[in-house]
C-alpha cells in the first residue's frame, strides 16, 4: 500500500505567519519603548536615592558632616565631604571634598529642591541639616511618558522617603 504524504508547509502558510508575527511586533514596539524610559527613569531615580543614602550613612560610620548638593540648573546630584573647619554646615563651599557626582539623564527636565541652598547634610548621628522642607522632585518627560518623583528627607532621622508617579 503507498500513501501520499506531503511533510512541511505552503509558501502561503509561511508568509502568513511571518505576517502576522510582524503585526503583533509592531503593536508591541511602543510599549517596550515606553518600558524602557520608565525603567531608565526609576534607575536614575534610585541612583539619586542611594546617594542621599550613602550620604547618611557615611556621615554614621566616618563620624563626619556628609552632603549631598542638587544643581538644578545642571541637574547634577553632588555627594562631598564637608570641609571640618567650615562653619555653615548645610551649604556646598569649594573647599568640601567631592566624592561623587552624577547626572540626571538627558530625559530630566526638572531638578527642584525647597532647600534654601539646594544642599543637605548628615551629622554623624544620622540627622540631616537642611533649611526648607527637606523635599525634592525630580520630572522627566518623553514622547510617551511623564514621570515625577518625590524625595522627602525627614529631619531628626535622616531617613529618605520616595513616591514616584508615571502619567
Amino acid at each position: 500500500m503507498k500513501r501520499n504524504c506531503q511533510n512541511g508547509f505552503t509558501l502561503i502558510e509561511l508568509l502568513t505567519t511571518v505576517v502576522i508575527i510582524g503585526l503583533v511586533s509592531a503593536m508591541a514596539v511602543p510599549r517596550f519603548t515606553q518600558a524602557y524610559e520608565r525603567m531608565e527613569f526609576k534607575s536614575a531615580n534610585k541612583d539619586m536615592t542611594s546617594t542621599l543614602r550613602l550620604a547618611r550613612s557615611l556621615a554614621i560610620s566616618n563620624k563626619e558632616v556628609f552632603g549631598v548638593n542638587f544643581n538644578s540648573d545642571t541637574k547634577i546630584v553632588s555627594l562631598f565631604k564637608k570641609d571640618p573647619s567650615s562653619v555653615l554646615l548645610n551649604t556646598f563651599e569649594t573647599a568640601d571634598s567631592l566624592i561623587r557626582v552624577d547626572s540626571m539623564g538627558h530625559n530630566f527636565n526638572t531638578l527642584t529642591t525647597d532647600l534654601t541652598d539646594n544642599t543637605i547634610s548628615f551629622r554623624p548621628n544620622g540627622s540631616a541639616i537642611f533649611s526648607g522642607g527637606g523635599n525634592i522632585i525630580s520630572m522627566a518627560t518623553t514622547e510617551d511618558l511623564i514621570g515625577i518623583y518625590q524625595f522627602n528627607i525627614l529631619a531628626s532621622t535622616g531617613r529618605v522617603k520616595t513616591t514616584g508617579s508615571y502619567y
